[in-house]
């Protein structure tokens, strides 16, 4: 990949509502996660989650594993990602309860 700027890897990062969901859901997760299991918990269709993967994959955000089936996790040892963390739990975006 080219060097690319941190505006591009934010902008690229947060283009859309579901990145912001995808990020959320990995970030909340105890374990691995799967397409299905993303669908699930987002209710976005699959074929984006797949293309909104493969983006956040490679700028660093998420880490894939193959396994039997593609796995997925935030990767929180990218400075972005824990920076995003950090926020979505300040504004209560992450680990709270959903009514």
């Amino acid at each position: 990949m080219n060097t690319i700027t941190t505006k591009e890897i934010v902008e690229i990062g947060l283009g859309s509502i579901g990145k912001i969901k995808l990020i959320k859901a990995l970030s909340e997760a105890d374990k691995m996660a799967t397409v299905y299991s993303l669908h699930k918990k987002t209710n976005l269709k699959r074929e984006d989650i797949k293309r909104n993967l493969s983006e956040l994959v490679e700028i660093g955000w998420v880490k894939e594993t193959k396994l039997a089936n593609k796995m997925y996790r935030a990767n929180k040892d990218n400075e972005y990602v824990n920076h995003l963390m950090i926020f979505f739990r300040a504004v209560g975006y992450i680990g709270q309860s959903e009514y």
